[in-house]
């Protein structure tokens, strides 16, 4: 092998790593920021910085960040509050454990539904209905802040944030 062919394929190495999250090029993919789409799920994101303040969006931002080890993270909040359809979204870089938190939450193994690519938990005492979906360099998590709502309408605003936000 030459000189240009080894460095051909460690470069190709570390663009993966980068990519999929994996060695020490890690810490760059979760160091970079996290873009909040404008639209998710045909809902507006909330922008106001009054109905931030009220819901404690930027508030729980800085301490996600805090405890994430200062890794990148966006709390976000889709619809309005008059309506019918809120939800609030987190989006974290880096890999959570999500079958841990899960079980962590005190979710009894029947309200824990796999859909599509989303793991969810239906609304159970005072956890919202809450769908989940993460890689190794993202994670996101979206919940709904109406009641009735089922984990068939959140999962699918979890993976569409979670492609949004890659």
């Amino acid at each position: 092998m030459t000189v240009a062919g080894a460095f051909v394929v460690l470069l190709a190495l570390a663009l993966l790593g980068y990519v999929w999250g994996l060695g020490p090029l890690n810490r760059l993919n979760t160091n970079r920021g996290i873009t909040p789409p404008a639209k998710l799920a045909g809902l507006d994101r909330i922008t106001d910085a009054d109905i931030r303040n009220q819901l404690q969006l930027d508030q729980t931002k800085q301490a996600l960040s805090r405890i994430n080890n200062g890794k990148q993270a966006t709390v976000e909040a889709y619809g309005n509050l008059d309506g019918n359809r809120l939800f609030v979204v987190i989006a974290l870089r880096g890999k959570v454990d999500i079958a841990k938190t899960v079980a962590d939450s005190g979710a009894s193994p029947d309200k824990v539904k796999t859909i599509g690519q989303a793991t969810c938990v239906e609304t159970t005492g005072n956890l919202p209905t809450q769908c989940y979906r993460g890689s190794n360099t993202l994670t996101v998590i979206a919940q709904s802040a109406n009641e009735g709502v089922t984990v068939d309408q959140v999962a699918p605003v979890a993976v569409e944030a979670f492609h949004a936000m890659k």
